[in-house]
């Protein structure tokens, strides 16, 4: 038995503790490939739409390429800690915020991306029920496919990045091509000029709330940039492949979703597949595209547990997270969970402006694995700087006050102005500390 155990181990290897081998590195192209199935989903499709009504297309489109952008520079510059460490965020987190502090973040940014599971889980469960039964005239069962999506979900998080890529290498280039072929299809009735000239059709939103709608998308996706990042190759392969995914393909998506809720009049994915002719494609891109997205929301959550319950193997707290997820999906978690998610949606990203600037001019050279048996409990000076930004964005969030419109960008941002002063004041970088120093 503990010869099996042990080769189980083996075989679902994930690096979850430890920095990922130079030999197991991956190219750009399977890290665009990842980030570009967590983004190809029914939610940027919908982000489109609601662009789509609310702006012209041509607005759209520097709404969605602005976002895309902001969304391409966060991945990059969090993805590239993850790239020369090798280390998953959560495994980052330890440095920048302190052995004992990492209880508490690595918990917030598990449970972020764990909650959103199990309500994309439920959503995809509820619409994979209704293309069912379009598509074939049989009742779709809710609970069925919440169950079957669930494993093919859980599957692929627990074999951990190498599913990651071979799902997205089989998926990715199947939906772009179907989203693709969905445009073409709407071409057959409506010019290049007629799309361009497309207009809003109920109460206009501006630039701006639209950039902010496309960089809330991913924002926290972002800022757990190097749980995939880690198996870079280097930082140029980072770079490439967040401007690849955000820059190029969330852009794309975002279009191919206004188009079909502009031409169509319609939101809902499946009756637009549907409505075009599709069929059975219909299901099969929603299967797909929740898949490619919901796996890497397991993914990273167990990959924060794993730095908390240290007992527990990271594919062992994959297969739990992921039947609890399933049984919260199946108790309606996405009708009550979502303001608690949202609330960790703002919580998470200022955590991102704490390690870009600490990382990057002040400490970047103890960020390394020999290093952590120095690491103080609390860096307290990081812990406040994240508590600011975090303040800041709920309340811009909630109109308080206002400064760049998107809640999550400004708690990035304050965040990171806060930890620049504070550390050049100071003059801190990470001093050389026993286990049980508390530092500033």
């Amino acid at each position: 038995m503990e010869n099996n155990t042990k080769s189980i181990d083996q075989v679902l290897e994930d690096y979850s503790d430890k920095p990922v081998p130079r030999d197991k590195t991956k190219n750009y192209l399977s890290m665009a490939l990842i980030w570009s199935g967590v983004g190809i989903s029914l939610g940027l499709l919908l982000t489109g739409g609601t662009l789509g009504v609310g702006l012209s297309f041509k607005q759209t489109v520097l709404a969605a390429f602005i976002g895309g952008f902001v969304l391409a520079v966060i991945t990059a510059l969090v993805g590239i800690i993850g790239a020369r460490t090798n280390l998953s965020t959560a495994m980052i987190s330890r440095f920048a915020f302190g052995e004992l502090a990492i209880i508490g973040i690595a918990l917030i940014q598990a449970f972020g991306s764990y909650g959103w599971f199990g309500v994309q889980l439920g959503l995809f469960g509820d619409t994979a029920a209704v293309a069912w039964e379009e598509t074939t005239g049989f009742g779709g069962n809710t609970t069925l496919f919440i169950i079957l999506g669930g494993i093919c979900m859980i599957a692929t998080a627990t074999l951990g990045y190498k599913a990651l890529d071979a799902l997205s290498k089989a998926a990715v280039p199947l939906l772009i091509i179907l989203m693709g072929a969905s445009v073409w299809k709407i071409l057959q009735d409506n010019n290049v000029t007629d799309l361009w000239n497309l207009q809003g059709t109920e109460e206009p939103i501006t630039i701006g709330t639209g950039v902010s709608l496309v960089i809330s998308s991913f924002i926290v996706g972002a800022v757990v940039a190097p749980d995939v990042s880690r198996y870079a190759k280097s930082q140029k392969d980072t770079i490439i492949a967040a401007f690849m995914a955000f820059f190029i393909v969330t852009p794309l998506i975002v279009l191919v979703g206004t188009v079909m809720a502009q031409v169509t009049g319609s939101w809902d994915l499946v009756d637009i597949m549907i409505g075009l002719g599709w069929g059975t494609f219909a299901l099969l891109v929603l299967m797909f595209a929740q898949w490619t997205s919901n796996d890497n929301n397991l993914y990273s959550s167990a990959l924060g547990f794993a730095v908390v319950f240290k007992k527990l193997k990271k594919w062992q707290l994959t297969v739990i997270s992921g039947i609890l997820g399933i049984i919260l999906s199946l108790f309606g978690i996405y009708d009550n969970f979502i303001p608690f998610l949202n609330i960790l949606g703002v919580l998470i990203p200022p955590m991102g402006g704490v390690m870009i600037i600490d990382f990057y001019l002040f400490n970047s050279a103890n960020y390394t694995i020999d290093k952590l048996a120095e690491l103080p409990k609390i860096r307290l000076l990081s812990i406040g700087c994240w508590v600011l930004g975090s303040l800041v964005a709920i309340l811009t969030t909630n109109g308080v006050i206002t400064l760049t419109t998107i809640s999550s960008l400004d708690g990035i941002l304050v965040a990171a102005l806060a930890q620049f002063i504070l550390l050049k004041v100071s003059g801190n970088s990470l001093p050389k500390m026993g286990g049980d120093q508390i530092a500033s």
